[in-house]
């Protein structure tokens, strides 16, 4: 059977998530710019044609991808504020699960922060197209206006917030990117990063 045949799913994966596995591998290590649905079919073995037959164009499966990292994100996200009452703490908690879920699944975490793409050229267009995303920053806004003294401004809370969030993505990153450095004891650095970003919160 010849590639361009293939049209079944096998019961071990299907056509669906092995196309969504084999996206989400070859966007984390050359880009999205550089990965193209003929290349993504030759890959798994298939004929592009049948790859458009589950998503219309790159950019519906790049954004599949990435709602399936904010949707991940966002349940833990959920989990920890519903049982985590000081906002603080669990601020703490979230952004140690960011770095969790990038060193657990680094490909996952590259597609989903880490990506150049000619989709995120306005102001809110992560947010445009993918609303998942929106929300998931709106929750992690919400600890840090908790942390905050209440009369607070928005930019206070803005700017603070992004400010967490990049010491925490900026550690993440380098801990992907340069897994073999020697940065020490893991659990010392997050803490190091993180809870002082935290502790400095008002």
């Amino acid at each position: 059977m010849n590639a361009s045949s293939k049209t079944i799913d096998t019961p071990q994966q299907p056509l669906r998530m092995l196309i969504l596995d084999a996206a989400r591998k070859l966007f984390a290590e050359h880009g999205y710019a550089q990965v193209s649905m003929r290349k993504l079919a030759t890959t798994i073995g298939y004929s592009p044609t049948t790859i458009y037959h589950h998503f219309k164009d790159k950019k519906e499966l790049f954004l599949c991808l990435t709602e399936e990292t904010y949707r991940d994100f966002l349940h833990r996200i959920n989990r920890i504020i519903a049982t985590t009452p000081p906002p603080r703490e669990a601020l703490k908690n979230i952004l140690y699960t960011l770095v969790d879920m990038g060193l657990e699944n680094p490909s996952a975490y590259r597609v989903g922060f880490m990506m150049e793409s000619d989709l995120w050229k306005d102001h809110d267009s992560h947010f445009q197209h993918n609303p998942l995303g929106k929300t998931m920053y709106n929750r992690i806004n919400k600890c840090v206006k908790d942390c905050l003294p209440a009369n607070a401004s928005d930019e206070d809370i803005l700017v603070t917030a992004n400010s967490v969030v990049a010491a925490t993505h900026g550690l993440t990153s380098l801990l992907i990117t340069y897994p073999t450095f020697e940065w020490g004891p893991l659990d010392r650095l997050k803490a190091q990063v993180i809870d002082s970003a935290v502790d400095a919160i008002g």
